[in-house]
C-alpha cells in the first residue's frame, strides 16, 4: 500500500476519533492520534485487504484501531443514521458512509474502506461503494427476544415475534419507533428507511396484535464501552407481518385483568375502565372500580388527576402478587364508574384491600420527611404525605387523627408481604380527632429547666452588672469632678478676663487722660481720677462675685440688656476717642432674655468692643440690632486694621475663646469676619 492509500490508512484513526459515534475529550483524541500514528508507521508497506466479515469481527480492539483496509461484498439489510448494516456470508457489520448516501435496501454492494475500533466493536468506514444489483435478502435467523441481547444477531437480519404495544413516527414517516413484548422481554423497534416512507397508519393499527418483525440487531452500549442491550432496526414495511390480530376491543372488568381467557391464543392488550384514585408519578397511577383497585403504568407521561374517569388499553402486568396494566394508553371516558366509600380497616398490615381507598384512625407518633408514623391498634403504619404538603397543617405528636388514602401493598409472587403504606392525596385526607395536652412531662421538665437556667443567668448578670455599675460610677464621678474643675477654671478665666481686663483697660484710659490735664486743668484731672477709682472698685466687685463660684455674678441680676451694655460702650468709646454709632430696632421690640443669656450677650459684645479698642486702632464702632424670623442678631463692627481669624490663639489671649464659649453655652452662633477694612462680630441668638 503506497501513496494516497497508505496516507489514508494513517489518517483514518483521526477521522474515527472525531466521528460523532466516537467523540472523546481533546486530550484523549490527541493521545489516540499520536499512538495510532506511531503504530501505523510501523505497518509494512504492503497490507492485504480483509475480505470477510469474520476476519473483521475477530480483530482485537487494538488491531481494529490500526485501520486495516477491507474489500467486502455484502447485502444491505438495514438503513441507520449515518450508514447501513450489511450482511455477508459469515455475518454482518455496520458501514459508515461519510457523505450519508445509502445504497438501496437489498442491494449487493462491493465496499472499499478501513476498519475502525469504534466505541464498542469494529465497523467499517467506507471509501468507495460499487453497487452490483439487487439480490434476495439473506434468510433471517429466528430468535427469541431474550436471545437478541446476546449479540449474535448484531448487524445481521433476524426475525422475532411479540405483541406490538406502541408505535410512533415522525412527520416524514421515514423514521419511527415501536415496542414489542414477548413474555418478560421488551424490545424497541427502530424504523429507518431513507428511500421510501412507511405507512405509519397501517403499522399503528397493529398495536395489540401479535406480529413478526425482521430487522438487524443494533447493539446498545454505555460510556464504559460495555454492552447493555439491543434494539431491532426495521427498514421495510414488508418486514412486519401480523400473526394474530388479538382481542384489543374486548372490555375486561378491572378485577378480571389477568384471568384465563380461552379465546386468546397469545397474550394481548386488554381494555378496562376505572377512576383515578392516586397519581404516583408521570407514568404511574392507581385506579379503582367498585371495590377493585390496580396500578397502571402508562406508555407516555399522562396529564390525569385524581377523580378522572379513564379508559385504558394496555398489557396485563404482574407486580409481584398483584396484577395491573403496563404500557397503557388512556383517554377520558364518559362511562359511569362507581368507587366505594373509603373502607374503614382495622387490620392494616395485610394483603386485603390492596390499591383501594381506605380509612383508618390512630395516634400520630412522629414524622420523618414525608413519612408519618401512625399507631393504629398494635401496628405502626407508615403514611406517605403528598409532595408540597404544608407541614404547618400537621397536628402535634400524640394527636389522634384519621387518614384517608390508597393502600399500597408490596408482596412477592407467593403472597409474602414486603411492605404496606397508606398514600395520602391532599390535605383533605387528614382529619384531626383529638389533640394532646400541651403540658406533657417532657415539656414540663423542659420549661422548669429553662426557667432555672434563666434565673441563674439573671443572678450572674445582676452580679456582673453591679460590679460594672460600681466601676462606671467611680469613673463617672472622677470624670465629673475633673470636668467641673476644668469648667470652673474656664469660667473664672472668662470672668476675670471680662471684668478685670476690661476694667483695667478703662482705668488705663482715665490715667492717661489725667496725665494730659494734670497741669492745665487740675479740677478735670481730679474728676478723672475719681472715675478711675470707681472703675477699679467696680472691677474688684465683679471679680469678687466671680470668685465666689456663682454661675452668674451678682451684678448680672440687675443687668438691663441692652441698655447697660450700650451705656458702657458709650463710656468706653468716649474714653478711647472712638465714634460710636448705634442702629436700634423699633422701640416696641422687647428683648425677653433670661438673666444668663442676657449676661452672656452683654459680655460677648463688650469683649468685641474691647478688642477693637485695644488691637484694631479703629476710629468708629457700629452696633446693630436686628430681628429676623426666629432669631435675634446683634452685630458690632469697627473700621480698624482687622486680624486673621484663622490664626490659633496664643497663650495669654482668651478674648475670642471666651466669646465662643459663652455663645456655645447659650446655644447661639458667633460669626467673626475680619479684613484690612475692619472686623465684624455677629451674635445670632434663637428666640425662646
Amino acid at each position: 500500500m503506497k501513496g494516497p492509500a497508505f496516507c489514508a490508512s494513517l489518517t483514518r484513526p483521526i477521522r474515527d476519533t472525531l466521528s460523532p459515534l466516537n467523540w472523546k475529550p481533546t486530550a484523549t483524541v490527541l493521545a489516540s492520534f499520536f499512538l495510532t500514528t506511531a503504530n501505523a508507521a510501523e505497518l509494512p508497506v504492503s497490507v492485504e485487504r480483509l475480505r470477510t466479515v469474520d476476519e473483521v469481527r475477530l480483530l482485537t480492539y487494538a488491531e481494529a484501531r490500526m485501520a486495516p483496509p477491507v474489500l467486502l461484498r455484502v447485502t444491505v439489510v438495514s438503513h441507520l443514521d449515518g450508514g447501513f448494516d450489511g450482511q455477508g456470508v459469515t455475518g454482518g457489520l455496520f458501514f459508515e458512509t461519510l457523505n450519508n448516501e445509502l445504497p438501496p435496501l437489498g442491494e449487493f454492494v462491493e465496499v472499499y474502506g478501513n476498519v475502525t475500533g469504534g466505541f464498542y466493536g469494529p465497523y467499517i468506514v467506507v471509501d468507495e461503494i460499487h453497487q452490483r444489483g439487487q439480490r434476495n435478502l439473506p434468510r433471517p435467523l429466528i430468535f427469541r427476544p431474550d436471545f437478541v441481547q446476546t449479540g449474535i444477531g448484531d448487524n445481521r437480519l433476524i426475525s422475532i415475534e411479540g405483541l406490538m404495544v406502541d408505535v410512533e413516527f415522525d412527520e416524514s414517516n421515514k423514521r419511527g419507533k415501536g415496542l414489542i413484548v414477548n413474555g418478560q422481554t421488551d424490545l424497541t423497534i427502530r424504523f429507518r428507511n431513507e428511500e421510501s416512507d412507511f405507512n405509519a397508519t397501517e403499522i399503528q393499527r397493529m398495536i395489540g396484535a401479535w406480529v413478526r418483525v425482521q430487522g438487524s440487531g443494533a447493539p446498545l452500549f454505555n460510556d464504559a464501552r460495555q454492552r447493555i442491550g439491543s434494539d431491532i432496526v426495521c427498514s421495510s414495511q414488508s418486514f412486519i407481518e401480523v400473526v394474530n390480530e388479538g382481542l384489543t376491543t374486548q372490555y375486561v372488568p378491572l378485577g378480571d385483568i389477568g384471568r384465563w381467557d380461552s379465546r386468546r391464543a397469545t397474550p394481548g392488550l386488554v381494555r378496562t375502565i376505572g377512576k383515578v384514585t392516586l397519581v404516583e408519578g408521570l407514568n404511574q397511577i392507581v385506579i379503582q372500580s367498585g371495590d377493585k383497585g390496580a396500578r397502571v403504568k402508562t406508555m407516555r407521561p399522562h396529564e390525569t388527576k385524581v377523580g378522572d374517569t379513564l379508559e385504558f388499553k394496555g398489557l396485563p402486568d404482574n407486580d409481584g402478587y398483584f396484577v395491573g396494566l403496563r404500557y397503557a394508553s388512556n383517554s377520558l371516558s364518559t362511562a359511569e364508574v362507581s368507587v366505594n366509600e373509603p373502607l374503614k380497616i382495622e387490620d392494616s398490615l395485610s394483603r386485603e384491600n390492596a390499591f383501594q381507598l381506605v380509612s383508618l384512625s390512630g395516634k400520630l407518633i412522629g414524622r420523618e420527611g414525608r413519612i408519618l408514623n401512625l399507631e393504629s391498634g398494635n401496628n405502626l403504619i407508615p403514611v406517605t404525605l403528598p409532595e408540597k404538603f404544608p407541614g404547618e397543617s400537621l397536628p402535634a405528636e400524640g394527636s389522634t387523627i384519621n387518614i384517608t388514602g390508597v393502600k399500597i401493598v408490596d408482596a412477592d409472587e407467593r403472597g409474602e408481604l414486603r411492605s404496606v403504606t397508606i398514600m395520602m392525596r391532599s390535605l383533605e385526607d387528614l382529619a384531626i380527632l383529638a389533640t394532646p395536652s400541651w403540658w406533657t412531662p417532657k415539656r414540663y421538665w423542659t420549661v422548669m429547666l429553662f426557667l432555672a437556667g434563666i434565673t441563674l443567668l439573671v443572678l450572674v448578670w445582676t452580679f456582673a452588672l453591679n460590679r460594672q455599675v460600681s466601676s462606671q460610677t467611680t469613673l463617672i464621678e472622677s470624670q465629673i469632678q475633673s470636668n467641673a474643675a476644668l469648667e470652673e477654671r474656664n469660667r473664672i478665666a472668662r470672668e476675670l478676663h471680662d471684668t478685670l481686663s476690661q476694667g483695667f483697660s478703662g482705668v488705663g484710659y482715665q490715667l492717661a487722660s489725667i496725665d494730659n490735664h494734670l497741669e492745665t486743668d487740675p479740677d478735670k484731672a481730679r474728676s478723672k481720677l475719681a472715675a478711675a477709682r470707681g472703675m477699679v472698685e467696680h472691677s474688684l466687685a465683679e471679680a469678687r462675685d466671680s470668685l465666689t463660684g456663682l454661675r452668674i455674678p451678682l451684678a448680672a441680676e440687675s443687668l438691663k440688656f441692652p441698655d447697660s451694655m450700650l451705656e458702657i460702650m458709650s463710656e468706653r468709646c468716649q474714653e478711647a476717642s472712638i465714634e460710636l454709632e448705634i442702629i436700634p430696632i423699633a422701640e416696641s421690640t422687647l428683648f425677653q432674655l433670661d438673666t444668663e443669656t442676657a449676661y452672656a450677650c452683654h459680655r460677648i459684645l463688650l469683649e468685641a468692643l474691647a478688642n477693637a479698642i485695644r488691637h484694631s486702632d479703629a476710629s468708629k464702632f457700629t452696633v446693630t440690632f436686628r430681628e429676623s424670623g426666629k432669631t435675634w442678631e446683634f452685630t458690632v463692627r469697627d473700621d480698624g486694621d482687622g486680624f486673621d481669624a484663622q490664626t490659633p490663639i496664643g497663650i495669654g489671649h482668651y478674648g475670642l475663646q471666651g466669646m465662643k464659649e459663652r455663645a456655645r453655652q447659650i446655644g447661639a452662633k458667633l460669626n467673626i469676619e475680619s479684613s484690612k477694612d475692619g472686623t465684624s462680630v455677629a451674635l445670632i441668638l434663637p428666640k425662646v
